[in-house]
């Protein structure tokens, strides 16, 4: 039993190897090569825990941060993190006072809101740097391409802000058959070199996220990788085709294991309802272990009688609909279960293993959604 779980006043938790989370941080740097990197840790770190993480890849060398929101970047900045700070998103309604007090770095994707950052550094007597977001085919933030020059020109005229950053966001980066990166990639350069004819050259220029850098795909002068899922081991699969495959690398470890224990056991006979709506009658005499985990937890109901669990190095199968806060397993075929019994709900035993990739897929959705779902009432453990 790890020495922290059994302070837990309800037995379920998330363990996350910080150990792990440091081999991926060195994979990451490998894979890199002489670019930076950029650790997105939007969204508390994949659900991971965006302080704890931080301060362990900090501490690994990690050149910069990205986050979604100024709430994610100043309890970094609370948390004693130093490096520079990039809101992926923008600023959306917060002061932009913020981006001095905390040195933020925004997104910007548009002259509106570029204009009021350069009345609040012109107010405040300090220089502003922002990075400069084009869409080049993800079709959420980001300057439209045939507003570039129009942008830098209006650009050109103000003053207390400088554009020392230039990105794209890609869409299907790990997806080697389309043409969608390669075209993207293109627009890229084509308005990369618009920066350049007007005399403009961002200290930092990136395209690569997670799957882009696993699959070994190279761009223009990119000096920056921002890299999230491949620091927690997981990343989309990449699809190739002969003679394209993605290059062979040191494989990425999943960091997060989710668990929980029994707390309650019956027998029950055969055509026994078992859950809300009764979803689920036994055919035949069953052993039915209760978990108290369910979807409030991050447990999703779309596992119900279908997902699976891992107890005593076998496969537990879920039955009956999940609930707010309990489920239950069949365990008949499991000898010897008892109240106690460590169930793994994500992560792996010597024999067993459960993936987000693999529940994802189950639920038709990308295991970071898995992750991040994992509630704010289970506590996360950091163990080495």
């Amino acid at each position: 039993m790890n020495h922290q779980t059994h302070k837990l006043l309800r037995p379920t938790w998330v363990e996350i190897s910080l150990s792990k989370l440091r081999r991926n941080c060195d994979r990451v740097r490998q894979l890199a090569g002489a670019r930076s990197v950029m650790a997105v840790v939007k969204a508390d770190a994949y659900g991971h825990g965006a302080v704890p993480v931080a301060q362990c890849l900090a501490a690994r060398g990690v050149d910069w941060f990205g986050v979604a929101t100024v709430e994610e970047a100043l309890e970094l900045r609370e948390a004693g993190i130093a490096q520079p700070i990039l809101l992926l998103g923008g600023l959306y309604m917060s002061d932009p006072a913020h981006l001095i007090e905390y040195r933020l770095a925004p997104t910007v994707s548009s002259t509106a809101r570029l204009d009021t950052y350069a009345e609040c550094a012109r107010r405040h007597g300090k220089l502003i740097e922002f990075h400069l977001k084009v869409d080049t085919g993800m079709g959420r933030l980001g300057l439209p391409r045939d507003r570039v020059v129009s942008f830098l020109e209006h650009y050109r005229r103000l003053e207390g802000v400088r554009l020392s950053g230039f990105f794209t966001h890609l869409a299907s980066a790990e997806d080697l058959v389309a043409s969608q990166t390669e075209e993207q990639s293109e627009r890229f350069r084509e308005a990369l070199a618009q920066l350049r004819a007007s005399d403009i050259a961002p200290q930092w220029i990136h395209v690569s996220n997670s799957a882009a850098l696993y699959a070994g795909l190279n761009f223009l002068d990119e000096n920056l990788v921002r890299v999230g899922a491949l620091f927690f081991g997981y990343c989309l699969p990449i699809v190739a085709v002969p003679g394209r495959e993605a290059p062979q690398v040191e494989p990425f470890e999943p960091v997060l294991v989710f668990k929980s224990r029994v707390v309650y056991l019956k027998d029950v006979p055969t055509g026994t309802p078992l859950g809300y709506g009764a979803a689920f009658h036994t055919r035949r005499s069953s052993r039915i272990a209760t978990v108290p985990v369910g979807y409030a937890d991050g447990l999703s109901r779309g596992l119900s009688n279908r997902g699976r669990t891992i107890v005593r190095d076998r496969y537990a199968r879920i039955v009956g609909n999940i609930s707010m806060d309990l489920t239950l397993l069949d365990v008949t075929d499991i000898p010897g279960v008892d109240v106690g019994d460590e169930v793994i709900l994500l992560g792996a035993s010597p024999h067993c293993s459960i993936t987000a990739l693999e529940i994802a897929q189950e639920l038709g959705t990308v295991p970071y959604e898995i992750l991040c779902s994992i509630g704010k009432r289970v506590p996360r453990i950091y163990v080495d």
